[in-house]
């Protein structure tokens, strides 16, 4: 087991009782969710081509899995929870580690806004008498999950493993069923050879964004590196195993949608599965995908709610959020961080739409990713005898392929998608006037 400097905090501290299973089972259940099931339908439709859907999943997913290859080294060389920002404020200093760590921060807020959001769309979508009230439910669900969280690590722990599984099982009858018509090609040849020349540059941008955030949340492991048993073996393991395992859920679910129905008909869908199973089962099977939509967006929003008080620990245990983020219940809770990051998030799903928040927190995420391959080059510059218990994969050619992919990225989601890469950037922004506040409020407490 890595040894870990001792935990000052308020409280008695995070508890050390995470496996292997746990690893899997948050980065899975963090990253399969709502982007798959709500976003599937809208990307088929903006590429028309089913090869080139295929591979900007497939080519996302190599990219993600590059990206996880470097965050191995990273989480195993320096294993505190916090995720991103621990290993960024190690290789940059303060101010860039407060971007990471702020950033990353108001991507799980965002991220827990909007995926209640579309929990209550799914809500609504099962029991119709609710529509109209998707702000109210949406603000009842985080919550209901910050109040279980807030329980203790062990019962977390326990139901974002029978979530993953349950969401992995209903996925896999999903896909079966799928694949169980027998129908006529929903695609014809000369209707792809259409829909691939209106293709053009933006949609495809939007496309690579849209997908670059249906994946993140594979580096979840990483923020519970001091609660992780072994971390030594479990996150590479967790992290690879992991990635590995969402992209085969993801060409599977694709694969099986284009079975069914055409570029263009996922395209009006905005629950593209509950389209393609009642095409082949009648009107029930909305219910049934509905159903099986909420369990996967639910399994989501609960790792979002442990995730982000963890940031704020790190942060605040190094002086860069205030001291009482550091409280820790004796269930192994970050009580204050949790209740602050949900109130973040009532706030986002009662005023933002689903559409933009996701694609703003992808370029949030891609930013992070850009950090983090820089930060391996710079530690292993810097600190050459630092222990390394699992060493990149490739190195320096893939870590620096992918620090070359995510600066590409940046700039061609300004680009393409202007309007969520500059609210993204505006949270960014922010950090500035924000760092500066806190270091004058720390130098005078000192």
């Amino acid at each position: 087991m890595s040894n870990v400097a001792a935990i000052t905090s308020p409280g008695p501290g995070l508890l050390r009782i995470l496996g292997l299973a746990f690893g899997i089972a948050v980065v899975v259940g963090e990253t399969v969710g709502v982007g798959i099931m709500r976003t599937s339908g809208q990307t088929a439709g903006r590429l028309g081509d089913p090869a080139l859907i295929y591979l900007v999943w497939v080519g996302v997913g190599i990219f993600v899995l590059m990206v996880a290859n470097t965050l191995a080294e990273l989480a195993t060389a320096i294993p505190k929870a916090g995720g991103p920002y621990v290993y960024v404020r190690r290789a940059f200093g303060d101010y860039l580690g407060f971007v990471s760590g702020w950033g990353d921060y108001a991507i799980y807020v965002l991220a827990d806004g909007y995926l209640a959001i579309a929990g209550s769309e799914f809500l609504a979508e099962i029991w119709p008498a609710l529509t109209g009230r998707e702000s109210a439910i949406a603000t009842t669900q985080i919550v209901l999950f910050a109040a279980f969280n807030s329980l203790g690590l062990r019962a977390s722990s326990a139901a974002q493993q029978l979530l993953s599984l349950l969401k992995v099982l209903m996925l896999a009858a999903l896909v079966f069923g799928a694949f169980a018509y027998s129908g006529a090609p929903p695609h014809p040849t000369h209707a792809i050879a259409a829909a691939a020349r209106g293709a053009g540059f933006v949609a495809i941008v939007v496309s690579i964004q849209t997908v670059l955030e249906v994946y993140g949340g594979f580096n979840s492991a990483c923020y519970f590196s001091e609660e992780t048993t072994n971390p030594d073996r479990t996150l590479p393991r967790a992290l690879l195993y992991g990635v590995l395992t969402i992209i085969a859920i993801y060409l599977a679910v694709n694969a099986a949608l284009l079975h069914v129905l055409s570029p263009a008909e996922l395209a009006a869908s905005k629950l593209a599965a509950a389209d393609a199973l009642a095409k082949v089962y009648g009107p029930p099977a909305r219910v049934a995908v509905a159903v099986l939509a909420l369990v996967a967006t639910l399994s989501v929003l609960n790792v979002c709610m442990l995730l982000a008080p963890r940031i704020l620990f790190g942060m605040g245990r190094d002086g860069l959020f205030v001291s009482s983020g550091t409280y820790v219940t004796r269930a192994g809770v970050p009580l204050v961080g949790m209740w602050l990051s949900a109130a973040g998030a009532m706030v986002v799903a009662n005023v933002g739409g689903f559409d933009t928040l996701y694609t703003a927190a992808a370029f949030l995420n891609a930013c992070d990713y850009l950090l983090c391959g820089a930060a391996l080059f710079v530690l292993r510059w810097r600190e050459p005898d630092l222990r390394r218990p699992y060493r990149a994969f490739g190195y320096p050619w893939v870590p620096a392929l992918a620090l070359i992919v995510a600066a590409v990225l940046l700039v061609v989601f300004v680009v393409g998608n202007s309007r969520p890469s500059l609210l993204a950037i505006a949270v960014v922004a922010v950090t500035y006037p924000l760092f500066r506040f806190l270091k004058r409020l720390r130098s005078r407490a000192g």
